[in-house]
């Protein structure tokens, strides 16, 4: 496995190296910048070579928010991870930046523990994404004629499978297959298979998610389960619903920033859906379902 890579930028020099230190002893390798305009050089001359973005909010000549708002405008930096540095907690400040894709952030001060734990979440993240679009990009477009689908899963592999096929329906599959991951995974890990969120952050930090998921597809009770998907495509947008059999969840808590959250090691995927992903997100009932659209045009 490869070294996660990552930018480091701060315009405090102590800051700057302690970050760099700790970072290195963990075994990754780091390019420092001392603002957000030497961070944005470093991004444009190599947009591909980085995993993570870690940064002060606060800098001179170009500040988090600027680089941000650059890196969202650049097909080739649009979804790497962006862990903002910040000394404010306040849920305003936190929730524009979200709003604006930062969905990590990292508050002074801050423990070796904290530090390499979110940057290891980005890291986990931004590989899963770029494993999707490796995979869409491999298949055709297969159900680009199609008007009307239902589908149906039950294993892991099964929701990887459907959600590389259905996202080749949608005019920007790059785009969409993220979100439909999301929306998809959720259904299966927290609806059907009754993961809790703490659970999933226990996994996560020890490594054991996905081996979890696997005993729990096992299990007799899970046989008969399935996550139901269906689609339909209108004249101008194409409509995915999910449905999982299991008792719901307070999705109200995750359409929408939650600052209590963010230092978790997940729990951002479904707002992250609904900001970069689909045109429109709702939760139905309890939450065992889930109606999402893309725009056609």
């Amino acid at each position: 496995m490869s070294k996660i890579r990552v930018l480091v930028a701060d315009d405090d020099s102590t800051n700057l190296a302690l970050l760099v230190r700790v970072l290195s002893r963990a075994g990754m390798e780091t390019v420092a910048a001392e603002d957000g305009s030497e961070a944005l050089a470093h991004l444009r001359k190599a947009p591909e070579s980085f995993d993570v973005v870690l940064m002060d909010l606060v800098m001179p000549r170009m500040n988090g928010f600027q680089v941000l708002k650059r890196m969202k405008a650049n097909a080739q930096l649009k979804d790497l991870p962006v862990i903002l540095q910040t000394a404010s907690s306040a849920p305003e400040d936190i929730q524009r930046g979200m709003e604006a894709g930062a969905y990590y952030y990292l508050t002074k001060p801050f423990t070796q523990r904290v530090v390499l734990g979110i940057v290891r979440t980005a890291a986990q993240d931004i590989a899963r994404i770029r494993v999707l679009h490796a995979e869409v990009e491999r298949l055709g477009t297969p159900l680009s004629m199609m008007m009307t689908g239902r589908f149906r899963f039950r294993t892991l592999l099964e929701c990887h499978e459907l959600t590389n096929l259905l996202a080749k329906a949608c005019p920007d599959p790059a785009r969409i297959v993220t979100g439909l991951s999301e929306l998809l995974v959720n259904a299966l890990e927290h609806g059907n298979l009754g993961i809790t969120y703490k659970e999933k952050g226990d996994l996560l930090e020890r490594n054991g998610w996905k081996a979890e998921i696997v005993r729990r597809q096992a299990l007799p009770e899970n046989q008969d389960k399935w996550v139901e998907v269906e689609v339909t495509r209108h004249p101008d947008r194409i409509a995915f619903e999910v449905r999982d059999q299991g008792k719901g969840f307070d999705w109200q808590t995750y359409v929408k920033p939650n600052p209590t959250r963010l230092f978790d090691n997940h729990g951002r995927g479904i707002f992250m859906a609904k900001m970069d992903s689909f045109d429109r997100l709702e939760y139905l009932g309890d939450g065992n379902h889930v109606r999402a659209e893309v725009k056609l045009s």
